[in-house]
């Protein structure tokens, strides 16, 4: 066998593994919570939005009355 073919055989200790745990599980609750994050806010405008529609909504119907 080549040099190129051979593949290093690695092994990994129980505190890399607890590492590669620990800095995963960080990732992903910082993505959790920064998704949790965007939802609100567009919940959040989506609302705003709705509030602004249905108060001109209302000022049209109010004109039409009188």
């Amino acid at each position: 066998m080549s040099a190129e073919h051979e593949e290093e055989v690695r092994n990994l200790t129980n505190d890399d593994v607890k590492a590669l745990a620990d800095e995963m599980e960080a990732r992903l609750v910082s993505r959790f919570y920064s998704n949790l994050g965007r939802g609100v806010w567009e919940l959040a405008w989506k609302a705003a939005v709705l509030c602004i529609v249905a108060v001109a909504v209302y000022g049209a119907f109010q004109n039409m009355k009188h």
